[in-house]
């Protein structure tokens, strides 16, 4: 079944705020009208969009009476009749009041069809196929009320799922691959040597050279702990809901441990080790399911030991990765993840950024250029909801400020490469073991970071420094064609753990969203014909569906983005304020094109509200990306 999705309007009908008020002072749209046909085909779309949508439904401490009979209602009374051709559905009148009564939160009220999607604002109400995915955004303006034929570069949802099992089908006739995965922390594209010439990771550039650099890799959430825990479960935010770093989402109903990454792995036989940053909770029943080998620390750039010296934290992620691979046992496949701390700033210190003695004579002679928009001018160019009390714009003064940028991110650059050293100690030593060539490498990072910036440091928000990170996978299984290539396509850390385990010979639990990016190069012509034009964005900490419940919005505030090769897309719902930027033409995303110009970018705009409303329902409601 196809759903299409309508752009009604959100409660605040004007694109912003022009005179700058204060979210206090916006006003809800008008109430719309919902039939008891529209209601029904509603429901029909939740419990037929291939994952049940009760994880989107749960909605925990936060929800409001509206949501929480909604909820129960589609667990315990809704039911549709399993013997008749022509479905019914019970307590309709009830449903149909809570799905027009309460515009400010379901996705699923904007329903309008199946098999056509009425576009109110724009001309004509051309009737537009959400769930097709298109290069250009002006494609979906293309469609008419005739059921639209998919062009060659667009694809069907359900052509992902179709492609998924395919996948898991074939990974069955692989050799199972040792895995070693190398994953930073706070790692921008702009730190890989082979991106920028100012920076030294030769070990991570000539991993480039040997497999594929892929340089629209993106994280689903900017921030530590989410994207981890994104990482081992293969689920966006709002499935796995581990959104506070104490909360242990990842070990109750919530989400089943066994069916994450490492206990897998530990599972099918491999030596399973992780060194270094974990950012979770670490209960023993656990966490003996998933590590054969654990040895966890962050937090520090300096470390004490039992002798009374300190250590660095690189230096010892490269001491405990030699030590397990020593140690390991030589008749078993193993996976190691070296989690290392760098090159995390320390939060509430200076400097922020300690690396080791021996390396700072690095980048000593050298005057690094700062970036083109970290200017008070582009500072002053963000929304209006961005002031000094901004956590970003606070964490910036003393690291990338124009009196310590320089010393900052040289410091910052060292211990880059010293990350890159490591890296390059763990690979002669699998030369040495004679299992290199047997090994899947990985190097990624759990998120970007400003440094400078729109006048920011930090993450969290879906500017292209934020979310956008360096993905390199050296695969013995790649072809000599794509050997030492780029690849421009998306990928996502929801992709991590299915493309582990697809190198492992494991099939992906169906639970998982992302899929294995091998395939953009074992199967490159096949994946690109379903491979996604766009993703969700999802950055919050209180009700992940509407951000009820999220930190002050003056802070740290909560945002919702669809992110493309053309267009972006930002919502931020705690003040209700939308942005546009044409990223195709706007790499540096300096001009908030909706909130600059005149209504010329309105029909761009309305494209992408559609497109986004469908894919953060589809995204948090556990389906397929």
């Amino acid at each position: 079944i196809e759903c299409r999705y309508s752009a009604m309007p959100s409660t605040n009908t004007s694109p912003r705020s022009k005179s700058g008020s204060s979210p206090e002072k916006e006003k809800d749209g008008a109430s719309q009208s919902m039939s008891p046909a529209m209601a029904c085909l509603a429901i029909l779309i939740a419990f037929t969009m291939g994952r049940s949508l009760q994880t989107g439904f749960n909605m925990g401490n936060e929800a409001s009476h509206v949501e929480k009979t909604l909820e129960s209602m589609l667990k315990s009374n809704f039911r549709s009749s399993p013997s008749s051709k022509e479905r019914h559905f019970e307590n309709l009148e009830r449903i149909q009041r809570i799905l027009t009564s309460n515009q400010t939160w379901a996705p699923y009220a904007r329903v309008e069809h199946v098999n056509g999607t009425t576009m109110q604002n724009i001309p004509g109400s051309e009737l537009i196929d959400v769930t097709r995915n298109h290069p250009n955004i002006e494609d979906y303006g293309k469609q008419h009320r005739s059921h639209a034929k998919a062009t060659e570069s667009s694809r069907n949802l359900k052509d992902d799922q179709d492609q998924k099992e395919e996948e898991s089908k074939s990974d069955k006739n692989e050799k199972p691959l040792n895995i070693m995965f190398f994953y930073a922390d706070d790692w921008t594209m702009n730190v890989l040597g082979a991106l920028n010439k100012d920076v030294m990771t030769p070990n991570i550039d000539a991993m480039a050279e040997r497999g594929m650099l892929f340089t629209r890799n993106c994280v689903t959430t900017s921030v530590c702990w989410i994207s981890r825990s994104t990482m081992v479960t293969s689920t966006y935010a709002a499935v796995h809901k581990h959104l506070t770093v104490a909360g242990e989402q990842l070990f109750n109903k919530t989400t089943p441990w066994l069916e994450t990454l490492y206990p897998l792995l530990k599972s099918n036989g491999y030596y399973t080790g992780l060194i270094g940053k974990w950012h979770a909770p670490s209960p023993k029943e656990f966490t003996a399911n998933a590590f054969d080998y654990k040895k966890g620390y962050f937090g520090k750039h300096w470390f004490p030991r039992e002798n009374g010296k300190v250590r660095h934290v690189t230096d010892l992620n490269g001491e405990h990765a030699l030590d397990f691979l020593k140690r390991r046992p030589k008749d078993k496949l193993f996976a190691l993840t070296v989690a290392f701390y760098a090159t995390h700033a320390l939060d509430n210190d200076f400097p922020p950024f300690q690396p080791m003695n021996e390396s700072m004579g690095l980048y000593q002679n050298m005057t690094i250029q700062p970036p083109k928009t970290a200017t008070e001018d582009h500072w002053k160019r963000m929304p209006w909801f961005f002031t000094e009390r901004n956590v970003a714009r606070g964490r910036r003064r003393r690291r990338f400020d124009p009196e310590n940028f320089q010393d900052q991110i040289k410091n910052l650059y060292r211990m880059a490469t010293e990350v890159d050293a490591v890296i390059g100690a763990v690979i002669e030593e699998l030369k040495a073991q004679r299992v290199y060539n047997n090994t899947m490498l990985i190097f990624t990072t759990d998120n970007g970071v400003f440094r400078g910036e729109h006048g920011l440091a930090e993450k969290w928000y879906p500017f292209e420094e934020s979310v956008r990170v360096p993905l390199v996978i050296e695969d013995p299984r790649m072809p000599k064609s794509f050997v030492g290539t780029r690849n421009d396509e998306f990928t996502l850390s929801v992709d991590l753990a299915p493309t582990i385990l697809a190198a492992a010979g494991i099939p992906a639990p169906k639970r998982m969203q992302g899929r294995d990016i091998a395939q953009l190069y074992l199967d490159h012509k096949k994946a690109m014909s379903t491979w996604r034009q766009d993703f969700f964005y999802e950055w919050v900490q209180g009700n992940p569906y509407n951000a009820d419940g999220h930190g002050p919005y003056f802070q740290i505030p909560a945002v919702f983005a669809l992110i493309r090769k053309d267009y972006k897309y930002f919502y931020w719902p705690q003040v209700k304020y939308e942005q546009l930027f044409h990223i195709e033409k706007d790499p540096y995303e300096e001009y908030d094109i909706w909130n600059s110009t005149a209504q010329t970018t309105k029909q761009a705009l309305d494209l992408m509200k559609a497109r986004y409303n469908f894919m953060k329902s589809w995204a948090q409601s556990g389906n397929p990306v």
